[in-house]
């Protein structure tokens, strides 16, 4: 005959989330971290936001994360790698050492219809947001960049130079969160066509 605590397990049991379960939860919530991040930047990710967004209870949700910052630095690691998946696709088809892969690089990501091509299916805008707003001090976004940039590096400049193009880039995006399109996007291209003047012009100068 089952006891009063045998009933409390299996009812704890049957309140478990199977494994596919939660993974789709996860991915619930880390999709409505994306929206929430891309509508309105860091600011907007709220526990309740997240709530209402990926239609869960706050203890549903805090089952998962119990607090923003776990929130962040989970997308920050899932859409980081998809990020960094896709710009190494896009350079490893240039030999290293002689500025291609830095100028590949800067087309991806810079430029009046080539930033990445996002669409509402991928992270990658609601991802570098995140990257620019959530400061250096996250280990996420730490990581991130160290990934970068040994991504980057050898590329026949010096780290002085690959880290004022990284930098120029998130200034690009930084603006287009806050310029409308028809603003930003001629002005991303130009800026696009003079680093790849520069990248030029610092690998002649070696």
């Amino acid at each position: 005959m089952p006891t009063d605590r045998s009933v409390g397990m299996i009812a704890a049991m049957s309140n478990c989330e199977q494994p596919s379960e939660a993974t789709d939860t996860v991915t619930r919530i880390l999709d409505a971290v994306m929206v929430l991040i891309r509508d309105g930047g860091l600011p907007a990710v709220t526990l309740s936001a997240v709530c209402r967004k990926a239609g869960l209870s706050k203890g549903g949700l805090m089952h998962h994360y119990p607090s923003k910052e776990a929130l962040v630095n989970a997308f920050l690691q899932r859409g980081g790698q998809e990020h960094l998946a896709l710009i190494q696709q896009a350079i490893e088809r240039h030999p290293a050492g002689s500025g291609n892969r830095l100028r590949a690089y800067v087309d991806l990501l810079v430029g009046e219809s080539t930033t990445l091509q996002c669409d509402e299916d991928r992270d990658c805008a609601a991802v570098m947001m995140a990257l620019i707003q959530g400061g250096r001090d996250s280990d996420e976004v730490r990581k991130f960049y160290e990934s970068l940039h040994q991504m980057l590096s050898g590329d026949g400049v010096s780290d002085e130079f690959l880290e004022l193009i990284l930098a120029t880039v998130d200034g690009v995006w930084l603006q287009s969160v806050i310029e409308p399109p028809e603003t930003i996007g001629p002005r991303s291209e130009r800026i696009r066509q003079n680093l790849r003047r520069l990248i030029a012009n610092e690998i002649a100068g070696k």
